[in-house]
């Protein structure tokens, strides 16, 4: 026997909203089933009551025109399809029958009503009866005293009160029809309604996940599960400020503390390197030593960056016109030393020279922007595909601001990983190396520039866009 996988059984549940429409459609359609159902027996206990007092009327009239004197004489019905049975009733003696009519409904007779009782259907009629105390027919019968007991059974057809019980259904069927209309119409309103502060804290939410704080959910004031749900989260996120506080506070206070003794031995192994008794070997080893020290240098800049990013102290940007292609320049000749140490190529291309200047120079912080591109350049020279290069580009388009593309080739496929890269810390191959902070620090620096990074993998590359305003 087959047995269904967890997701199969998943994705056969409703969702809350899916629930609350499901709710509310059955308690309203039961409770306008109800309502109609409760009308309908109502209505057809009134019609029929109506119909049986219309009946007994007209029974009670043909009754006091009956003459037991000295024949019996009694009026015929007068309406079509109407008939009557007249019986005689004395104690002790069987009960005589005086007149039936020929349609007379063929029933036991001990299904007929009594006298003073409601109406009841027989062979497609409605029959009522109605009786007075009277004396045996026959010659001064009139005037005798009475010894029995009249009955006059009066019927005619339940056709008319069953069109009429009919339309009444029809009519609350319709009505049902309208109701679940109206409730397919009201519930995904009443669902919005309920759901409204869910899907506020819910984008609230979303906006913590890029926001440089984390701000407090709003709070309905509903007073049921929903506030109290509000108020929980905004515990857990108080408590959670506080922790990436503390962390960012402590990367930063550790950052700024080795920055001193790390620049204290960089020094030192740059002046004892260069003394001329030192053997080769050992220059080599204080050189190696001196490479080290200057990656780890860099690592304790990323981490004092890191802490103020991430503790909402980064200084905001103090913006001055810059000249693209000289600023892509200068840090291509800072950086092309360390790609060369690692065998790898950095292509630079900048727009035709007839290019008029003004379309290269951008209003922007020229320290957060060089920090921006170093770490982007940083990362393609670690993560390149052995073997190939780096190519940095400025790109002027016609009527738009310029953009810088830096691409290289992956060593494999990004893929579900490429919308994870600018997330701290994370890696898409835990073995490389690095922090998996550098994309993270260009995003935050981005975001607080006011620039558009986007990252694309395009036939096998990862190409990274920097858009100015």
């Amino acid at each position: 026997m087959a047995l269904s996988s967890p997701s199969s059984q998943n994705s056969f549940r409703l969702g809350l909203r899916g629930q609350l429409l499901l709710v509310f459609g059955l308690v309203f359609g039961l409770a306008t089933l109800a309502a109609g159902s409760y009308q309908y027996r109502s209505l057809g206990h009134l019609l029929a009551r109506a119909d049986d007092e219309r009946l007994h009327l007209r029974a009670a009239q043909f009754l006091t025109r009956v003459r037991l004197d000295p024949l019996l004489t009694l009026p015929l019905p007068d309406q079509a399809n109407e008939t009557m049975r007249l019986v005689f009733e004395e104690p002790g003696q069987p009960a005589r029958e005086l007149f039936r009519s020929a349609r007379w409904p063929a029933a036991d007779t001990a299904a007929l009503p009594h006298p003073g009782m409601p109406g009841v259907e027989l062979g497609g009629r409605r029959v009522v009866a109605v009786a007075r105390l009277a004396a045996p027919p026959g010659p001064g019968a009139d005037e005798a005293l009475p010894s029995g007991r009249l009955t006059l059974w009066l019927a005619h057809p339940a056709a008319p009160l069953e069109a009429a019980l009919a339309r009444v259904r029809r009519t609350l069927w319709l009505g049902l029809l309208g109701s679940a209309l109206l409730a397919a119409l009201l519930a995904p309103l009443v669902a919005g309604i309920v759901l409204r502060p869910l899907r506020r804290m819910a984008a609230h939410a979303r906006r913590i996940q890029q926001a440089t704080d984390i701000a407090a959910l709003p709070v309905p004031a509903t007073g049921d599960e929903v506030q109290e749900l509000a108020e929980t989260l905004n515990q857990l996120l108080t408590r959670l400020r506080g922790q990436a506080t503390a962390q960012a506070n402590f990367l930063a206070a550790a950052a700024h503390e080795l920055r001193t003794p790390l620049a204290t031995l960089q020094t030192g192994l740059d002046v004892s390197g260069r003394d001329p008794a030192l053997p080769p070997a050992t220059r080599a080893a204080l050189a190696g030593h001196d490479a080290e020290l200057a990656r780890l240098g860099r690592l304790v800049d990323d981490f004092l960056l890191v802490g103020r990013l991430g503790n909402a102290t980064a200084l905001p940007p103090t913006r001055r016109p810059v000249a693209l292609d000289e600023l892509l320049l200068d840090l291509a000749d800072r950086e092309l030393p360390r790609f060369r140490a690692a065998g790898r190529a950095l292509t630079i291309q900048l727009p035709d020279e007839d290019l008029p200047a003004n379309r290269l120079i951008v209003e922007t912080d020229v320290d957060q922007l060089t920090t921006l591109l170093l770490n982007l350049l940083d990362n393609a020279r670690k993560h390149a595909r052995p073997g190939t290069g780096v190519q940095l580009k400025l790109l002027v388009l016609v009527g738009q601001p310029p953009v810088i593309s830096l691409e290289n080739e992956l060593a494999t496929p990004l893929g579900e990983h490429l919308a994870h890269l600018s997330t701290a810390w994370y890696q898409a191959d835990p073995l490389a190396p690095g922090t998996g902070l550098g994309l993270w620090i260009a995003g935050r620096l981005a975001q607080a520039l006011g620039l558009a990074l986007e990252l694309q993998e395009v036939q096998g590359s990862l190409r990274v866009l920097v858009g100015f305003p």
